[in-house]
């Protein structure tokens, strides 16, 4: 099938998908998201691929997070628990992928891009790139709760309290990155790494892939991720919040770069 919002190529036995909307900084509407879930279920289903590329088109972002401009705002409780299930079930999708996935990251990766530039097996990122979860300065969540599962309580809290990003070369330092590599290598980098996985048998990759994911399953990670989603959704649709409120009415008098000022502000030293 035609994509629009992601591009999908295949050399040999690795898949090559891209985040193609530089100008809108791979940002994730609807549209978006999903491609990205039929896209994985064309991939599962294709027995000569071994290994999947995830990155995206651009230098300045990976991707910022779920699209706020270009999708209308949910008009009842109803309808956000769709949006907060539809984009859960996609990154859940690309976690259990029985193929190896490495992610090759250039610019920012926040909120929602966040979690896809952390969620491969293996992470390639360029110098230029952070990684941050900023959603706790306009009272919403993280649509996955991945950080727990890739890095030390203490960092965790830090990202996730105050919305502070990491930069690459931290990133790499804590473990949450595999390699940094020059901003115009990332791709080769992760292509190269790509093709030597795919040396293995695939059978062996997937139960590999399989283990590890039972293991983290057995911690808790799939009942934990049920849980966070429905209360993903009740901060998403929750009124009444001082802070909220007020960015939420900033964004629609305003606009989204003003909403952003005013989110920002406070957090700067």
């Amino acid at each position: 099938m035609p994509y629009e919002d992601v591009r999908l190529e295949r050399d040999g036995q690795v898949a090559i998908v891209t985040l193609n909307r530089p100008k809108a900084l791979n940002a994730l509407r609807a549209q978006t998201v999903n491609e990205l879930s039929a896209i994985i279920d064309e991939l599962e289903a294709d027995p000569e691929i071994k290994v999947v590329v995830l990155g995206a088109e651009g230098d300045r972002a990976f991707s910022s997070g779920i699209d706020l401009v270009n999708d209308p705002s949910p008009e009842n409780t109803v309808e956000t628990d769709r949006i907060a299930q539809r984009n859960a079930k996609m990154l859940e999708k690309l976690w259990y992928m029985d193929k190896v996935l490495i992610t090759s990251v250039k610019g920012v990766a926040l909120a929602a891009g966040c979690n896809l530039g952390l969620i491969g097996d293996l992470t390639v990122c360029g110098e230029s790139a952070s990684f941050g979860e900023p959603e706790i300065r306009h009272g919403t969540l993280s649509p996955l709760l991945l950080l727990p599962w890739l890095t030390h309580f203490k960092l965790m809290n830090h990202m996730y309290l105050t919305g502070d990003s990491v930069d690459a070369q931290e990133a790499h330092r804590l473990g949450l990155v595999n390699a940094v590599v020059p901003d115009g290598t990332v791709d080769a980098a992760a292509l190269r790494l790509a093709h030597r996985i795919a040396n293995a048998p695939l059978l062996t990759l997937q139960t590999l892939k399989r283990s590890v994911r039972m293991m983290y399953d057995m911690q808790g990670f799939r009942g934990l991720q049920a849980g966070h989603r429905f209360g993903d959704t009740l901060v998403l649709d929750s009124t009444g919040v001082p802070e909220r409120d007020r960015l939420r009415k900033i964004r629609a008098e305003e606009g989204l770069k003003a909403f952003l000022v005013a989110r920002d502000a406070p957090y700067r030293d």
